[in-house]
């Protein structure tokens, strides 16, 4: 007996979008393939999912329909038990905590068995509501013959059957499309079965997977026809890191000599691993009353906010199992922290989620060194201020000045999620909207998410549009582009090195954000773009990245008083940020008007002779944008 190991993505895709002349990587349906990917290739676990309601609806209204029903399943799977005082209503809530509920302003996240997906999510999508009423004519008509229509997507899936010889057309061949991948998923799980890579291991299989196709059609024409609530269906996908000499490469310096600029009136956030507070690079020299000693004035821990969320503890608050890392964190006394967590949950009544609440528990009284550097790294190339023992600059930021924000959305387990980017951006947001000044002027992104072609519209996936939302708030965001421009590719016969265009990550396909890569720190004009930066186009045909700033070898701070280079499109991001709000500084009138900004930053820039695809406008030039403007 072999270990079950699903389907491999290359047959999903097959199966989804076909082969051939004609195959498109573009879907209607909600559930994207990277979704049906995940539970393809082990469909006995629970998956992590980012579900969209539709534009009517709201993230809460979704969230407490797909609790409602999983609690009713899971007291009907325990009722045995429950009648014999063996589980209680604890017991129920274990159950529903697996799932990891929690919603958003714009999103819920759910960690969802395969079951669950086909039961609760996707017959409440506006798609199969729409599906149901262009083929039930009668209660229990099937739409197509189960065994021809499997038949015509094995075919289009092994390129053996021209386009016009297809009977299925349009939404019935995309609905027999979703039928038969479900039901190969579901055969899949036997555990006879050897691990399907091959499209043509479907073939013997075929009597198995109609026949389940049948009851799946059957089991739908049965079911009541609900409101539709749910708009898209995708992966929480994990986000990797975009891993000074520089200043005079960028002409900081001379800027700031030219124009004696301060920034110690704007403050900017860092979403990254968390920024050292204490570092010596980070005090203040001259701290006014009522400022704290550090420069990093506000620390926050986004990797509790999904279990924080929990959907499973909105009845009993205080049984939240991570409450008792908020009140650590915070050091907020027992009562107080409940009070807010209750206040929190009370706001899925109202359907508008209340982070008012919510940001005193995310608030870290005193922060812990964070284990990983990236971010302090990050914060320093922005803002370090560190002397040696002879009184010479050791470390020294573009803006020595600025004060900054941390917020720690990098974890090493589910917190490395695109849920908590999601919920810093929206923090940020809240924190500007519920306050008569800027309390954040704009945030840097130094991570990548890979952009899936199969399952978004470019610069269309969650973490853009949350980006978009930001700057459409008037915040400015600067965002690495990724390093992915260099790649080693497998073929038949020994793998080849090679560059990659079209490579820029999330959410520098976002066409608001300031999307950053990288070239070498005291010499562009003869190194040209780093070889590991992403390279545009971006994949809907926008030009990408916006610009380059120094990415090799950037040395700046790192944890525990140290410092050390680093390399990375993260590192070249963190000077455009810097710039953008030496902009704020100088003219504060700019300071809400981030697409004005982007244009000052990217009209300067210097022209470095490479591709448009790779240098952007070209060099990041500090001193020609406070001269243009």
């Amino acid at each position: 007996m072999t270990e079950v190991r699903g389907i491999s993505k290359d047959v999903v895709a097959l199966i989804l979008f076909g082969r051939g002349d004609r195959q498109r990587f573009i879907q209607e349906t909600p559930i994207l393939p990277d979704v049906w990917e995940l539970f393809a290739k082990s469909p006995t676990e629970r998956h992590d999912l980012l579900i969209s309601p539709l534009t009517a609806c709201s993230a809460v209204a979704v969230m407490r329909e797909i609790k409602a029903q999983l609690k009713a399943r899971i007291e009907k799977a325990l009722k045995p038990q429950i009648d014999k005082k063996l589980k209680g209503e604890a017991d129920v809530r274990a159950e529903l905590a697996k799932a990891h509920l929690a919603p958003l302003q714009t999103y819920v996240a759910a960690c969802l068995t395969f079951d669950e997906l086909l039961t609760i999510v996707l017959p409440r999508t506006e798609w199969t509501v729409s599906s149901r009423e262009r083929f039930e004519k009668e209660e229990g008509d099937l739409p197509f013959d189960p065994d021809a229509a499997f038949g015509q997507v094995y075919d289009a899936a092994t390129g053996s059957r021209p386009y016009g010889e297809n009977p299925l057309r349009g939404q019935l061949f995309e609905i027999a499309r979703i039928l038969t991948l479900i039901a190969a998923i579901e055969v899949s799980q036997d555990p006879e079965l050897d691990a399907i890579t091959q499209v043509e291991q479907l073939s013997p299989l075929r009597g198995r997977i109609v026949a389940t196709i049948v009851g799946l059609l059957k089991r739908l024409a049965g079911q009541s026809r609900p409101e539709p609530l749910i708009g898209r269906v995708t992966s929480n996908r994990g986000v990797m890191q975009a891993s000074l000499v520089s200043r005079e490469t960028v002409k900081a310096d001379a800027a700031f000599r030219l124009f004696d600029i301060r920034c110690q009136t704007i403050t900017w956030g860092i979403l990254d691993s968390g920024i050292h507070r204490d570092h010596p690079a980070f005090r203040r020299r001259n701290p006014q009353p009522g400022q704290t000693a550090s420069r990093i004035i506000r620390s926050y821990e986004l990797g509790i906010l999904r279990p924080l969320l929990n959907a499973a503890y909105e009845d009993d608050p205080a049984a939240n199992p991570v409450l008792a890392d908020c009140i650590k964190g915070s050091k907020l006394k027992q009562a107080e922290a409940e009070a807010y967590l209750a206040r929190a949950y009370q706001s899925y009544q109202t359907e508008i989620l209340d982070w008012s609440s919510i940001e005193p528990l995310l608030r870290l009284a005193e922060p812990e060194i964070p284990a990983d550097g990236h971010g302090t790294h990050v914060a320093g190339i922005i803002g370090a201020d560190w002397d040696g023992e002879d009184g010479k600059p050791y470390v020294r930021g573009l803006c020595p000045d600025i004060q900054l924000m941390d917020f720690r959305i990098i974890g090493q387990g589910l917190d490395e999620t695109e849920f908590a980017v999601l919920g810093a951006l929206q923090l940020v947001r809240y924190l500007n909207s519920h306050n008569q000044y800027i309390v954040v002027h704009g945030v840097n992104l130094s991570l990548a998410i890979p952009h899936k072609v199969g399952s978004f519209a470019c610069g269309r996936t969650p973490v853009c549009m949350e980006a978009e939302r930001l700057i459409g708030a008037g915040i400015t965001v600067v965002a690495a582009a990724g390093n992915e421009g260099y790649h080693e590719y497998q073929t038949a016969g020994p793998a080849f090195r090679g560059y990659a265009q079209v490579s820029i990550t999330d959410p520098g396909n976002a066409d608001g954000v300031i999307t950053v890569g990288s070239t070498h720190k005291y010499e562009p004009h003869a190194y040209g773009i780093s070889y590991f930066s992403s390279r545009g186009p971006t994949a809907d045909g926008r030009m990408k990245p916006d610009l380059v700033a120094p990415g090799e070898r950037i040395e700046s701070t790192l944890p525990n008083d140290e410092k050390g280079p680093l390399d990375g499109t993260s590192q070249a991001a963190p000077h455009v940020s810097a710039a953008a709000a030496m902009l704020m500084a100088r003219y504060p009138e700019i300071n809400r008007d981030p697409r004005r900004i982007k244009r000052i930053l990217c009209e300067s820039a210097t022209d470095l002779g490479r591709e448009r695809a790779f240098q952007g406008h070209g060099l990041l030039d500090i001193l020609r944008a406070l001269q243009s403007f």
